[in-house]
């Protein structure tokens, strides 16, 4: 893969198609500006020639800071690259530099498993990840859009969303919410929510075996009324308990 460095036009520069990066926060780049301004672009963008123009592929945040200033160029490397390779060292690039979200990071993984047909294992390597940091990655698509939004803006971080993935989707919001108004940390959020299954696990259990006892009383009952006894049967429900009345005449 070939590479110069040069001083490029930003007018001529576009932005990556494939740039995993989708929030640009304005103060980050206005305090990036003036570091520029004071102390000079210490490292150049990296650029890959696209017809008449140059198409970005890492440094997007200097290049936007470069444009606040009022510069008319900027120091860069040309690549030579295709639109996969693009793609992927945008997404290194800003991976090495934790310049991504969670969610970011999520998008642009799944986004080049798709367009060169990766395994997850396939991706680890590439990136020199772990299997299992991608695959957590990814679990984090798979929560409601207000989760993910909350992730993007750092309402909560990575290890919040990833205990929220256990659990189950008609509480998931009112657990979300709770976490969130108590300013629980991750910690916290997951003891709370780990309490929370396993008392929803018990309560499951309960139930179950509620069901199986009163079936089989039913039965015995019924079996009763059969052989001619005369009976009658009450259950009762309330909020801890079962209660069962049968009466048998003489």
């Amino acid at each position: 893969m070939k590479k110069e460095i040069v001083r490029i036009r930003l007018d001529k520069i576009i932005p990556n198609q494939s740039q995993p990066r989708l929030d640009f926060y304005d103060e980050s780049i206005k305090g990036l500006a003036e570091s520029i301004k004071q102390n000079g672009l210490l490292q150049p963008v990296t650029v890959r020639k696209n017809g008449d123009k140059f198409e970005l592929i890492a440094g997007e945040r200097r290049y936007r800071a470069c444009l606040l200033n009022g510069d008319r160029d900027i120091e860069a490397i040309i690549m030579e690259s295709s639109d996969d390779e693009s793609a992927k060292l945008a997404l290194i690039e800003n991976l090495q530099r934790e310049d991504l979200n969670a969610i970011e990071q999520a998008m642009a993984m799944r986004k080049i498993m798709k367009s060169e047909d990766l395994t997850q294992s396939e991706l680890a390597e590439r990136l020199g990840y772990r299997q299992s940091t991608v695959a957590n990655k990814l679990r984090l698509l798979k929560l409601p859009d207000y989760v993910k939004q909350a992730i993007s803006q750092g309402i909560i971080t990575e290890r919040h969303a990833r205990a929220l993935l256990n659990v189950p989707a008609e509480k998931l919001e009112e657990v979300y919410m709770t976490i969130v108004n108590r300013k629980y940390n991750v910690s916290k959020s997951e003891e709370y929510i780990n309490q929370l299954l396993e008392s929803h696990r018990k309560s499951k259990g309960v139930s179950n075996n509620l069901k199986i006892g009163i079936n089989t009383i039913k039965q015995a009952f019924d079996l009763c009324k059969q052989s001619g006894i005369d009976s009658d049967m009450q259950v009762t429900e309330y909020e801890d308990n079962v209660k069962i009345v049968i009466r048998m005449k003489k």
